[in-house]
C-alpha cells in the first residue's frame, strides 16, 4: 500500500493574520510558530519574493525554488527536513497563496528555465 504525503498546512490564526498585512504581528507568528524557518518566510513575503507561474510556485531564497504543497526544490527540506516538515520556502508560498501575495508570470517557469 503506497504511503500518503502528509499535506502541509499553515495554521487558521496564522493565515489572518496575514491577511492584515506582512507585518510584525505576522513575523511574531511565523517566528514563533517556525522559528528561523518562519523568520525567512517573513522575509520572502515581505519582500516579494513569491512567484507564480503557470505550472510552478517559485520562492526566491538564495536561488529559485521550485515550491508546491508538499514539496521544495531546496536542501533543506530533502536533506536536512527529509520532506518531514514544510521549508521557509513552502511556508511562504502556502501564505502567499492563501492571501493572494505573489507576483503573477503568464509563462511558463520551464520555458523561462530553457532560455536561461
Amino acid at each position: 500500500m503506497a504511503e500518503m504525503v502528509k499535506e502541509f498546512e499553515i495554521r487558521k490564526d496564522v493565515i489572518e493574520t496575514a491577511k492584515k498585512g506582512i507585518d510584525f504581528e505576522l513575523y511574531k507568528k511565523l517566528l514563533f510558530e517556525y522559528g528561523k524557518r518562519g523568520e525567512k518566510a517573513f522575509i520572502y513575503l515581505k519582500e516579494d519574493r513569491v512567484k507564480k507561474y503557470r505550472d510552478f510556485f517559485i520562492v526566491v531564497g538564495e536561488n529559485e525554488y521550485i515550491v508546491e504543497e508538499n514539496f521544495c526544490t531546496c536542501e533543506d527540506f530533502q536533506i536536512n527536513l527529509k520532506g518531514k516538515k514544510p521549508c521557509s520556502h513552502i511556508i511562504a508560498m502556502l501564505i502567499a497563496r492563501k492571501i493572494g501575495h505573489y507576483r503573477k508570470f503568464d509563462k511558463y517557469y520551464t520555458d523561462y528555465l530553457e532560455k536561461r
